[in-house]
């Protein structure tokens, strides 16, 4: 009887300290790109690492990855910040500039256009900032 007591205490006391997620959700969002560093050209089958210098979007954003997408010769490129929805003393201005660095692989042997997200203009489209490499062969 004592070890059905006890059974049934833990049982209970474990349920009672489960989370039920109280902690809110996460949300994510792309990040302006402010300016890129990239060289002048890059060689074939040679990696690089291409400095982004970006704003998140609150003080509450941290990185989290980026968003990428291959049309031909184009590359769009989105930085994803994201923060989760029970901070609420998040604000949008202040020193908001950060860095990171992408790895890349020039697998192309002619050209490609990078298209960096910078956010939205006043009629709601998406801008970006276009830069065109050519690669040469080694």
């Amino acid at each position: 009887m004592k070890k059905l007591v006890l059974l049934l205490f833990s049982f209970v006391f474990l349920t009672n300290c489960t989370s039920d997620d109280d902690a809110g959700s996460q949300t994510s969002n792309l990040a302006a790109v402010l300016s890129v560093t990239l060289p002048d050209s890059f060689v074939h089958a040679q990696s690089y690492g291409i400095e982004i210098i970006y704003k998140h979007p609150t003080s509450c954003d941290r990185f989290s990855g980026f968003d990428i997408s291959k049309n031909g010769n184009d590359i769009f490129i989105g930085v994803v910040c994201s923060h989760h929805t029970s901070n609420t003393n998040c604000v949008d201005t202040g020193n908001l500039e950060d860095s990171v660095a992408l790895n890349f692989v020039a697998e192309r042997d002619d050209f490609y256009i990078f298209n960096f997200w910078q956010g939205k203009n006043a009629l709601g489209e998406d801008e970006f900032l276009s830069i065109e490499i050519p690669v040469t062969t080694p």
